[in-house]
């Protein structure tokens, strides 16, 4: 991250020394040795190319990234979630519905974590790969999203419970890969170059939550059979808008990519520009849900808060965690090693007709007071530090104008 972009918040050079992006000047780069899951793969068991629209040199720009993603996507806080996602009863919310009166439903873990809970997930994630294609597109494809997961009508089976569901069609915004290109072309970039790798990775993993969801939901299942359901479904181009994703435990919103980060980071992953640090905010908030809702909004159970918290991800945890060393010193039951030490946050107001829920107080509310991490910094924006939530070509070539010089590579 540049000088300019530390100098357009309100924090001094010791937060950021602090957070690693002033005194981080040997970077490693990314080093990780695994294996990439089936997945994430280019070619299936029979070398049928599984990513449309992107070639075999433009995938070995995000090979890093398909290591990082198949690593997180199997850390043990990971596994415990989908577990919980694949195999915990579904439960009907009385009293929320989604559109035209769907129901919605919610899941819990049933039970403490053990090894087979790992074993189960992964099995299933290998039954997943082939029911996956992955699809390179532009920005406009998806609605202006970084990636977005839609329904095939094709059913598949990974779980062992009797559980069916449907294939999937993941579409990943192109400028993600075409960014990478062009930040491997310049040697002072190396800083972003990891941080990219890491959200890409982030985005990758949201998305194939998303498909394990596809793969396992009854309620899905029940809407593909309901004849008015289908020809609705049907007449969206975005594929299952009718549907809603089931919530979480108690958690207030139902975005199931958000809540995946949520459990493995303790909290969402906030998209940003080349030139800005990669911050985590709380989930559910209303930075991801307004960003959520250009699409579909998802149900809330609450209303929003009247601030939010933007809590920037040190350099050092942006290093580490592509790192083989890194990994090669968890413990297979370690589920907080991938948890982000909140540091430094900055602090935003939320439109007051976004306020709904009436029974928020700040002095009792994590979301308004959310730095209880000893040796926190939070800072109150005059104008508040804004996080892009959304690719724009303008604003992109605006703030990074250095990476409009090189070629598009051929994807």
């Amino acid at each position: 991250m540049d000088a300019a972009t530390r100098a357009g918040t309100s924090l001094d050079d010791s937060e950021w020394e602090r957070l690693g992006y002033v005194s981080l000047l040997k970077l490693r780069p990314n080093n990780l040795a695994r294996e990439i899951s089936p997945v994430f793969r280019y070619t299936d068991e029979r070398d049928k190319i599984r990513w449309i629209g992107l070639s075999r040199r433009a995938y070995q720009i995000i090979e890093p990234v398909c290591r990082l993603a198949s690593t997180m996507i199997e850390s043990p806080a990971s596994l415990a979630f989908l577990h919980a996602l694949m195999y915990s009863s579904r439960t009907e919310i009385t009293g929320l519905s989604h559109r035209a009166g769907y129901p919605c439903y919610s899941f819990r873990r049933s039970r403490p974590s053990s090894i087979q809970d790992s074993e189960n997930p992964r099995l299933a994630l290998k039954r997943l790969a082939p029911n996956i294609n992955w699809v390179v597109v532009d920005s406009a494809e998806i609605f202006g999203c970084n990636g977005f997961t839609t329904t095939e009508w094709v059913g598949c089976h990974i779980v062992d419970n009797g559980r069916n569901g449907f294939q999937c069609t993941i579409m990943l915004r192109k400028g993600l890969i075409i960014d990478l290109f062009r930040l491997s072309q310049q040697a002072d970039r190396a800083m972003q170059t990891l941080s990219n790798q890491f959200l890409l990775a982030v985005i990758l993993c949201h998305e194939v939550v998303h498909a394990c969801n596809v793969a396992v939901d009854p309620a899905l299942i029940a809407a593909r059979k309901d004849d008015l359901a289908r020809k609705a479904i049907r007449s969206l181009p975005q594929g299952w808008l009718n549907y809603c994703e089931p919530f979480f435990e108690d958690q207030a919103e139902s975005e199931l990519g958000h809540c995946w980060e949520n459990e493995v980071f303790g909290g969402s992953i906030v998209p940003n520009y080349i030139a800005e640090p990669l911050v985590m905010c709380k989930w559910p908030n209303f930075v991801l849900s307004s960003a959520e809702g250009t699409v579909a909004p998802p149900p809330r159970r609450i209303g929003h808060k009247a601030t939010q918290t933007l809590y920037i991800i040190p350099a050092y945890f942006i290093q580490n965690i592509q790192q083989q060393a890194f990994w090669d010193r968890l413990g297979p039951a370690d589920a907080t090693s991938l948890r982000v030490q909140k540091m430094t946050g900055l602090r935003r107001p939320i439109p007051p007709e976004t306020w709904k829920d009436v029974n928020w107080k700040p002095s009792t509310s994590s979301e308004g007071d959310w730095s209880a991490d000893e040796h926190s910094w939070v800072h109150r924006e005059e104008e508040p530090y804004v996080v892009a939530l959304r690719y724009s070509a303008a604003n992109h070539a605006a703030t990074t104008k250095w990476v409009m010089e090189l070629p598009d590579p051929a994807l």
